[in-house]
Formats: structure tokens, C-alpha cells, sequence
């Protein structure tokens, strides 16, 4: 089964442009030569799905912050909402109708990249283009931390208008990931599906305009449907679901550890991250988690599966986020980007931490054996 596994992972990385160093700069490459088109449909979504669709990023992923707080913040309400869409390597932004497509991806040189795309219908040539905004974005992701820009899951609260609510202006923005207790998570965003035992953020506004940090006691439900919260024209699905959102959040978890090591190698960041892949420092569902949308599934079936059709992929979401201990994201572009010494040091590591978690880490160990070449000997 491994030569399978193997060949699949080379056709996916052929796909990129061989001088370009991520899937977006891939993409305008292949807009340029004409291999490629984007389609602009009416009624307000304009290239949006054309878009997913070339840089294979799954509509079931969509999830649905609602603070005015990103590059189109003027036009981000809770009865406008702006989509989010994402794969391991990418994340994919838009408020309906037209604006920018905000898009970020992971280059292989180690850290992000950012685009945008007018999204007002096709200029004078009628060609769409892309055009990169690193520094304009940088200047709200390089406050993830202070050494490299990051990815954005942040708890923000807002009130009914979508105003965010920031108490402290130096560090505007809550960065969550698997570390955070649940009840200190997603503010500011809409989480759908079904939850037991769970208290978040999310769904909620503060009542007040005068006390905006005062919310409701019982914090935010799990929804099964946002039908009454905005027009459904508004997004390409009717869910922000829980288990999209939470995939979303350990893959920002993963990148901004990685980002930090890329440019400040230290021994407690690698430790870090050793604890964040395995999931030592997950914090365990309060109780069984489901989405409502197509998202688990369509997950799950990307692969790569070992001989014995397991995969990093598969979800638990009855104890914890997923079934096997260690990160799908050792096989993303940020993982590659690690300097060859420190990744050296992280499959050590890994390895070792992954031997000390009994049968779930031989099975780790054993899937991830079989499906990425190039590993350590030892790890076969």
C-alpha cells in the first residue's frame, strides 16, 4: 500500500507550478497561461465557488465569523456575516455580495502569504486577477505574535451591530486553539450543530451597548440552524459548523507554532509543538460534538489512508477532535517549511512521545509510517 499512499502524495504536490512556493501563487500561474478560468456567477458570490474549486478548498468547510474586525470590516455584520473556507494549506475569505475574496496560504519559504481578488465582477480584459497584500494584512496578523504573522481564530466579543469589543488595543485579537477551555472560545462567531455539555462564546452579542462585556451567564447554545439570524443568500451553506470550526482552529494552533519556530528556533517552541501535534495539550470535549453540515465526511475521505485504510483524518469528536494522536497537518505545506535540522528534531521527538501513548501512538506511528515518504528510518 505505501508506493499508493506515496504516489498520491506526489500527483497532489504536482500540482503546483514548480517555481511557485504556494497553491495561490500556483494558481495565477496557471490563470496567466490560460490553463485555467474563473467563472463569475450572479447573485452576488461572484468568483467565490470558482475559486474554491481551483484551489480544491471544500464549500463544507464554510465557517461564519460575524465581528467587524478584518480587511472588509465595514461590510461585516451578524445579518451579513463574512464566509471562511479552508484546506491545510490555505483559507479562503468573503462578505456577500461582490467586495474582495481575502486569501491566505502557507509558502514553503515559511511563513504566509496574502491575496486579494475583486470580487465586483470582471474587469475591462475579463480576467479576474490576484493580487498579493502581504503587507497591507500583515498589519493585523503580525499581532498573533511578535515574530511572525499567523492565522486568525480569535475569541472577540461584539455587540448587536457586529462593533467588536477589544479591551485591550495592543493585542486586539484573542488567538484560540485546542489549548483554550471552551467557554472562552468564539466570540464573535456562529457554531452550529449539536454540543453536550458545552459552554462557548459563540452565537452571542452583548444585550447591552453600554456594558458590551456583559453576557449572557449561560454563555452561547449550539445551533442547529441560523435561519433566523441573516439571509441565507448571504453564505454557500446554511451552517458554520462546530466541527469545521474546531478542524480550523488546531490547523491556526499548528501554523502560528510553526511560523515562530521558522523565524526564533527555540527548544520550549519545538516542546511546544511536540505537545500541540500529539495533542498532549488538547483540551477533552466536555461531551459528544457533531456538525451539521458535510464537513466530517468530506474531511475524513482526503486521505492518505495507510494499508490498513486508516487515516489521520478520522475524527473521534466523542472524547477529543480526533481519533489518532498526532496532527494531519505533518503532511501540510507549513510542516514542510521547517528547516531540515529543527524537522529532525520535531520527528524525534514526535516519535518518542508518540512510543510513551501506548496502542493509539503505535497506530500513530504505524499510519503515519504508511503514508508519508521520506520519514526517519526508525519510524518504519
Amino acid at each position: 500500500m505505501l508506493p499508493l499512499a506515496v504516489a498520491a502524495i506526489a500527483m497532489a504536490r504536482a500540482d503546483s507550478e514548480p517555481d511557485t512556493t504556494n497553491v495561490v501563487a500556483a494558481l495565477e500561474a496557471r490563470l496567466a497561461k490560460g490553463e485555467v478560468k474563473l467563472a463569475y456567477a450572479p447573485g452576488g458570490h461572484g468568483y467565490l465557488e470558482s475559486v474554491l474549486k481551483a484551489l480544491k478548498v471544500s464549500p463544507e468547510s464554510q465557517v461564519l465569523p460575524f465581528t467587524s474586525s478584518s480587511l472588509q470590516f465595514d461590510r461585516i455584520t451578524p445579518k451579513t456575516p463574512r464566509t471562511l473556507y479552508f484546506n491545510d494549506d490555505v483559507s479562503v475569505g468573503a462578505v456577500h455580495p461582490g467586495g474582495l475574496i481575502e486569501i491566505l496560504a502557507n509558502d514553503r519559504r515559511g511563513g504566509l502569504v496574502f491575496y486579494t481578488l475583486d470580487n465586483n465582477g470582471p474587469d475591462a480584459k475579463g480576467s479576474p486577477r490576484l493580487v498579493e497584500e502581504s503587507a497591507r494584512c500583515a498589519v493585523c496578523h503580525g499581532m498573533v505574535n511578535n515574530v511572525a504573522p499567523g492565522w486568525i481564530v480569535a475569541n472577540i466579543i461584539a455587540t448587536a451591530d457586529g462593533m467588536p469589543q477589544i479591551p485591550n488595543p495592543a493585542h486586539p485579537f484573542d488567538v484560540t486553539d485546542q489549548t483554550r477551555d471552551f467557554q472562552d472560545r468564539w466570540g464573535g462567531w456562529y457554531v452550529t450543530g449539536k454540543t453536550q455539555n458545552m459552554r462557548h462564546l459563540g452565537n452571542i452579542t452583548a444585550p447591552d451597548p453600554d456594558k458590551p462585556y456583559d453576557l449572557p451567564a449561560e454563555g452561547g447554545p449550539t445551533l442547529a440552524s441560523l435561519a433566523d439570524r441573516f439571509d441565507p443568500a448571504h453564505a454557500l451553506k446554511p451552517t458554520s459548523d462546530i466541527v469545521a470550526l474546531m478542524t480550523l482552529e488546531h490547523q491556526t494552533g499548528f501554523a502560528n507554532r510553526v511560523f515562530v519556530l521558522n523565524k526564533q528556533y527555540s527548544e520550549a517552541g519545538l516542546d511546544d509543538l511536540v505537545a500541540y501535534m500529539t495533542f498532549a495539550s488538547e483540551v477533552p470535549l466536555p461531551g459528544p460534538i457533531q456538525g451539521n453540515s458535510g464537513f466530517t465526511a468530506d474531511f475524513a475521505k482526503r486521505g492518505p489512508f495507510d494499508g490498513k485504510g486508516r487515516s489521520l483524518r478520522s475524527f473521534d469528536l466523542n472524547n477529543r477532535l480526533f481519533r489518532y494522536p498526532l496532527s494531519y497537518m505533518i503532511y501540510s505545506t507549513a510542516f514542510e517549511s521547517l528547516p531540515p535540522d529543527t524537522k529532525d528534531k520535531l520527528y524525534r521527538r514526535l516519535y518518542d512521545a508518540l512510543k510513551a501513548r501506548g496502542a493509539d501512538g503505535a497506530d500513530a506511528i504505524a499510519i503515519l509510517a504508511g503514508t508519508k515518504p521520506e520519514l526517519p528510518d526508525y519510524w518504519k
